[in-house]
């Protein structure tokens, strides 16, 4: 393997560090990484990921739930370029189904309360996903990829550094056929068409730097998904669903140094998603459009005096939430919310210290102070010890607050407090990272089937070790994870539902002259379902994967997804994808 510098990370403070320094549990996906397991879309990169689980209700694009250390989408925040995504309607559930990686350059995953840092939603962590940016040498790629079930992806970008001008911008184009997504067993009614998906998607990136240490730009990614759903159910043999999601996010930034210990960034940004679904050639015609928008002002400031670093900013959100259907119903709804917040880290000899506090208000709601603190003990050169407490709090959705069918406008916000103590064995760019945890929440939020509105009904725990390692090792790179929790709702003593107990993976990248080689297997232990379903059974997944360099510029690759063709649901109902094989060539100028 190719030499490479130990890798580095920003969401874990708000400031640029070696990710071995990350005092939070943190990972990061590099392109390197991306590249070499051929993965389509987000969700698909992250399922190897310590703490991840990702549940689907269907085939591609179709409606989706995030699972981080046990807490659901609703708890987890995400983040494209800096930009906070929030789902304001009755789903709260970002869509990152429709986020394919053609656009991603790396991504940052942080587990645990991080409120402190971030402001709501930070309850399982931090999801931060980073566009393709340009610098160097102008650099043209292309790639064209096809496989089973009638599938096809396509892509082409541009990137480089005119003088004091770096840009990026890229574009890509994919459908498949699919397949039926409803089990006709369990659901012999539903229509056994084949569900497909078709997305297409940009990248944007352009910052000048006039002078040293002065720069400003703009980002932005969009994504358009379509797909064709079941009705879950209710449907019958001729009945048709279909949706279409649309995202995106932009910002403009000011990055600034004003002196040589203070560095200025100020970015104003949209996250905005777009939600249609279409049952109007179904038995009981139905549709409805949800777009949700949450604009940010962010200023943060970074202090260095001495072995210190200090951060102190302001955040202004305002987020709202449009949404109609066939019966006419209208909810049209916005808050603002306003922030302070502070932090500071510092390695002083064998110790490391990491404290943040932050204080936000949001229209309608009490004020929320949450912290963090952080504390590391350098046993050795390559032993470390690491324990943090900290709080973090979620609002409650729009949508859950004012729908007109579901809505509490007496919805509290979500409470957590987590506890953790980690090891840590740091090498080179070796790192291997064990986390025990323990975090619990009170107020959460969720659909009450008595009152049948969503309310403050559950307090939950989720008690557990995560085991994350990254590195290299006789020439071939290696990932792996383990994920040992229990998820449990304290009002009932019952585990929650689709959140297993025990998940793991590991996978191989090995270089053999002009080959690449790569073989990944992930297990996900047995969980409940809805309590009115049995059990959803374990499984288990392999992916074997082949790269041929053919020269400078042009490889081919292959991979087969789900080897050994295994029957599996994340939801009770609903097929997983059989086992699929793809050819593709990429090209990269140089």
């Amino acid at each position: 393997a190719q030499a490479q510098l130990a890798e580095t990370v920003v969401t874990a403070n708000r400031s640029e560090q070696l990710l071995s320094e990350a005092l939070p549990h943190t990972t990061v996906i590099g392109r390197d990484v991306i590249e070499r397991s051929q993965a389509v879309d987000l969700p698909t990169l992250l399922s190897s990921e310590a703490g991840f689980q990702f549940t689907q209700n269907g085939g591609r694009g179709t409606a989706a739930n995030l699972f981080l250390r046990g807490s659901a989408s609703l708890q987890v925040l995400v983040l494209i370029d800096g930009v906070p995504l929030t789902k304001q309607d009755t789903t709260g559930a970002v869509s990152l189904e429709h986020i394919m990686l053609d656009q991603v350059e790396r991504v940052e995953v942080v587990r645990g309360n991080v409120s402190a840092i971030y402001g709501s939603g930070a309850i399982g962590g931090v999801i931060q996903v980073f566009t393709r940016n340009g610098k160097g040498e102008p650099q043209v790629r292309a790639q064209f990829e096809a496989g089973s079930q009638r599938s096809m992806r396509a892509s082409v970008g541009v990137s480089g550094q005119a003088g004091s001008t770096r840009y990026a911008l890229g574009v890509s184009r994919q459908g498949t056929g699919g397949f039926s997504a409803m089990n006709a067993q369990q659901y012999p009614a539903e229509n056994a068409d084949a569900d497909g998906y078709r997305n297409t998607s940009y990248s944007l990136s352009v910052s000048h730097e006039p002078s040293t240490g002065q720069r400003f730009g703009l980002r932005a990614l969009g994504s358009d998904g379509r797909f064709d759903f079941d009705g879950g159910g209710f449907g019958n043999s001729t009945d048709i669903y279909k949706g279409v999601n649309t995202l995106d996010t932009w910002s403009l930034f000011s990055h600034n140094q004003l002196s040589k210990n203070w560095r200025s960034e100020l970015a104003y940004s949209q996250g905005r998603e777009r939600s249609v679904y279409d049952a109007s050639l179904t038995s009981f015609p139905y549709d409805s459009t949800a777009i949700t928008r949450t604009r940010t002002l962010n200023w943060t400031n970074a202090f260095a005096m001495g072995n210190w670093l200090l951060t102190a900013g302001a955040e202004r959100q305002t987020q709202a939430i449009d949404a109609t259907d066939s019966f006419s119903t209208v909810l049209q709804r916005q808050r603002g919310v306003t922030a302070w917040f502070a932090g500071a880290s510092a390695s002083l000899g064998t110790h490391a210290l990491q404290f943040n506090l932050r204080q936000d208000h949001a229209q309608g709601a009490a004020t929320a102070l949450t912290g963090y603190l952080g504390y590391g003990y350098q046993l050795s050169a390559d032993w470390k010890l690491i324990a943090s407490a900290s709080s973090a709090f979620n609002l409650p959705p729009l949508g859950y607050l004012y729908d007109a069918a579901s809505g509490n406008p007496a919805l509290q916000p979500e409470h957590a407090n987590s506890r953790e103590l980690g090891i840590q064995w740091a090498k080179g760019i070796q790192i291997v990272r064990a986390t025990w945890f323990d975090t619990r929440t009170t107020n959460q939020l969720l659909y009450n089937l008595t009152t049948f509105a969503f309310d403050n009904v559950s307090r939950s725990t989720n008690q557990g070790l995560e085991v994350s390692y990254s590195g290299a090792m006789a020439g071939g790179d290696l990932r792996a994870s383990l994920t040992l929790q229990d998820p449990r709702d304290e009002s009932t003593g019952q585990a929650q539902i689709r959140r297993p107990r025990t998940m793991a993976s590991g996978g191989v990248s090995w270089p053999a002259g002009a080959w690449t080689l790569g073989a990944e297997v992930r297990y996900t232990g047995e969980r409940p379902d809805a309590p009115a379903n049995p059990r959803l059974a374990a499984y288990t997944l392999a992916q074997v994967s082949a790269r041929y360099r053919l020269n400078r510029e042009t490889t081919l690759t292959a991979r087969i997804d789900n080897l050994f063709d295994a029957q599996y649901q994340t939801a009770y109902g609903y097929n997983q994808s059989p086992r699929a094989a793809f050819v593709g060539l990429v090209w990269n100028s140089r």
